[in-house]
């Protein structure tokens, strides 16, 4: 009797319809392995169907979207990662370049120096020429740290007041001694004065790097220590050093380096090879 009812109950839904049903996996209720309640009918399963597919396939359209944006923010930021290791390394080279010239500057400074019987000078020189060796070394090192995996990390979230302060100090992370020697007076500075913290912290490290390091820093109006050179020869003209005068696809990769947050507009500025 049921199967008489089951057939009656199929025959009286159109062909098109139960076909339809079929298709998209519904069965008669003999055969649903499921619980008895979900069981529809196969008008009520197709109804049910035309309505929710749409949306179904809405939300996937939307996740694949998403998906293909997030592949390729992957790529660009990949892309990105390799052409900033190309321009590190070839910024590191140039230093290695400019310190082993200075080398040589110094030890034919220093042999004058003894061939005139000048002593202090040859001992001040000597002082240089350990400073420059060192610099040598660290470079070098710099340049083979650039190949490794680890050398381009995904830049992490910074406190904005230790951003600020890393803005204007690019030194910082980049100069292996001075960045210790920075680390170092930190740490006596939080020792000294255990209630300074955030911006007056840093004015105080400013401070003391001043006057430390007289020699290798001068004070900005701001009174953040910058720089001063340390006897490097500049590359080309220093008030033409700015965005506005890098070359197009210069300024393509400067963009391209800021938008992954790889480096600051500033930082390109100062390692790009302005000779």
């Amino acid at each position: 009797m049921a199967d008489t009812e089951e057939v009656t109950s199929n025959t009286e839904i159109a062909p098109d319809i139960l076909h339809e049903a079929e298709t998209q996996g519904w069965v008669p209720k003999e055969r649903f392995r499921g619980n008895e309640a979900d069981w529809v009918d196969a008008d009520m399963f197709v109804k049910r169907g035309r309505e929710i597919l749409p949306i179904l396939r809405k939300n996937n359209e939307n996740l694949v979207r998403d998906l293909n944006h997030t592949k390729e923010q992957l790529k660009e930021f990949r892309e990105a990662a390799e052409e900033f290791k190309k321009f590190q390394k070839d910024s590191y080279e140039r230093k290695v370049q400019d310190y082993e010239a200075r080398l040589t500057q110094l030890r034919e400074s220093k042999a004058q120096a003894i061939s005139d019987g000048d002593g202090q000078k040859a001992n001040a020189l000597d002082e240089q020429l350990d400073a420059t060796k060192e610099e040598i070394k660290e470079a070098k090192q710099a340049v083979r740290d650039v190949d490794k995996p680890s050398a381009t990390p995904t830049p992490q979230g910074i406190e904005p007041t230790l951003q600020v302060w890393l803005d204007k100090n690019p030194w910082f992370g980049t100069d292996r001694r001075l960045t210790a020697v920075a680390n170092g007076i930190g740490e006596s500075l939080r020792l000294e004065f255990p209630t300074l913290k955030g911006e007056a912290f840093l004015e105080k490290l400013d401070e003391v790097l001043t006057e430390e390091l007289p020699n290798r820093f001068k004070k900005k109006t701001n009174g953040s220590p910058v720089e001063s050179g340390s006897g490097k020869q500049p590359r080309g003209s220093s008030n033409a050093r700015s965005y506005d005068n890098l070359p197009a696809e210069a300024k393509a990769a400067c963009d391209k380096f800021v938008k992954q947050k790889l480096m600051t507009r500033e930082d390109y500025v100062r390692e790009y090879d302005w000779s």
